[in-house]
């Protein structure tokens, strides 16, 4: 297998080698966060590091371009952490183990985080160098996008003289991104009562599906595990009463979850016709959806009868009921952009303990009026069922600028070194785009960024070659600005 170190360019992906090496996952961006600053110092380059956590580095004009105005590159540090069930490794305590078969680079039965640490490792390659032509950089690096933009909403724009942006955290290659989606977060909660009964008991397992993010690919349809675990259980329960001990779905808010379990407990009489159901289910439903997610499997582990302790059948019913009739996926499709999706939900994490059931859903809309309905629809079904439900993590939308001169000189950079224009796309998914231009109203961004497909999954892949070619192109554009 080839060595990273032969990639090319060849700065570009010993940082982001050297990124990997420390955990960063959303919510643990401490390590990376110290990593940055101390490539700053080791570069004498002033830098600044708010209580957050996230890192601002300023490096001087080249020669020839001192009276040029600043340009901002901005991406963000940490990366959603997923793995395979038969993984060994901790993203907690470690980096993802990168791989390469020199067309892309993988990590190794984890996401890659090149979502966003390949912004990173470019902007580190153009601050490490002597011999870049360029204006005067303020590189941004933000902490926790991937869990509500945290760090982009704490940060200080005030020290930042530059009005011009560049973000570096799109994943298609020939693509301009000039405006985005805003959002918010969702939490439901179902408290719940547990009690010691002679029950017959069995573990579902739904795995195999393709997931994703649930912005930029929610308008595939791809199935989300949660949702389909409320299908089953809800088709179940309207057959015989059942009890759940456990019920866990998913990883990330921000990402269709791909796999669920549960617990469910039901009386030994009904143990035929809920074993025929299952099978049924297997039969239709599994079987259809495997069509478009070859992968997909329903597993059930039969754990026999004996004393299990779980909720209440009627607590049961009710927040399978709610979980059940909670919308999910694409809501509405934008009128006036063909394709875009205009709002969507995404129950991305449900999570059982021993007082309740927790409900994580992220919300995204190019309408504020519209995103804030769904808020309300999703609050009101799971206040209907007997649960509580709270917001938060809210950032605006990035909205299309007519008149952005930054915009065309990046079409003019991307059409004379690859012969055609790219792209010019609004997306469904949120960027920190939305929250530099409200603290900035003047600043004028775009974003784009190499080919990486699968993004906050375990099947992510960067490819090479489309790094190779978006670095050109920033490296054009900053001798061009």
């Amino acid at each position: 297998m080839p060595s990273i170190e032969k990639l090319k360019p060849g700065k570009v992906f010993k940082f982001f080698e050297h990124i990997s090496s420390v955990p960063h996952g959303s919510g643990n961006t401490d390590r990376i966060s110290k990593l940055c600053c101390e490539f700053a110092r080791r570069r004498g380059l002033r830098h600044i590091q708010d209580a957050l956590g996230n890192v601002i580095i300023f490096k001087p004009a080249s020669a020839g371009y001192e009276n040029h105005e600043p340009v901002i590159i901005q991406g963000h540090m940490d990366m959603v952490t997923v793995k395979t069930s038969d993984s060994d490794i901790d993203l907690g305590l470690e980096g993802p183990r990168l791989r390469t078969d020199g067309e892309y680079l993988w990590a190794d039965g984890t996401s890659l985080g090149a979502d966003d640490g390949i912004a990173i490792a470019m902007a580190m390659a153009v601050l490490d160098s002597d011999d870049i032509p360029h204006p005067p950089i303020e590189a941004v690096f933000t902490i926790n996008e991937e869990t509500g933009m945290d760090g982009a909403e704490f940060i200080d724009t005030s020290v930042l003289s530059g009005r011009r942006m560049l973000n570096i955290d799109s994943e298609a290659e020939g693509v301009i991104t000039a405006g985005c989606a805003g959002g918010m977060r969702v939490f439901g909660e179902f408290p719940v009562n547990y009690s010691v009964r002679t029950l017959h008991s069995l573990r579902l397992t739904l795995n195999g599906l393709i997931g994703g993010h649930s912005g930029s690919e929610i308008h595939r349809n791809r199935i989300n595990a949660n949702a389909l675990m409320a299908q089953l259980l809800h088709g179940l329960q309207k057959l015989a009463p059942v009890s759940l001990a456990a019920l866990n779905g998913g990883e990330k808010d921000n990402a269709i979850a791909n796999a669920s379990s549960a617990v469910i407990a039901f009386a030994p009489e009904n143990f035929i016709a809920v074993s025929e159901y299952l099978s049924d289910f297997k039969d239709t439903v599994i079987c259809d959806i495997s069509k478009n997610e070859p992968d997909v499997k329903l597993d059930v582990e039969n754990l026999g009868v004996g004393e299990i302790d779980s909720c209440d059948f009627a607590a049961s019913e009710r927040f399978i009921s709610a979980i059940y009739n909670l919308p999910n996926g694409v809501i509405t499709m934008n009128p006036y952009i063909p394709g875009l999706v205009q709002t969507s939900t995404n129950l991305g994490i449900v999570r059982s303990d021993v007082s309740s059931v927790k409900l994580t859903f992220c919300l995204r809309s190019s309408d504020m009026s519209e995103l804030d309905e769904l808020r309300k629809r999703i609050s009101d079904t799971i206040v209907t069922f007997g649960g509580k439900a709270s917001a938060g993590g809210a950032y605006p939308a990035w909205e299309y600028r007519t008149d952005s001169p930054l915009r065309d000189k990046a079409v003019e950079s991307y059409t004379k070194l690859f012969g055609k224009p790219p792209k010019i796309e609004v997306i469904h998914a949120g960027l920190e785009c939305g929250l530099f231009s409200a603290k900035i109203p003047e600043l004028d961004c775009i974003s784009f960024g190499p080919d990486i497909l699968d993004i906050h999954t375990v099947n992510e892949k960067l490819s090479v070659a489309s790094a190779e070619r978006t670095y050109a192109l920033l490296l054009d554009l900053l001798k061009n600005l």
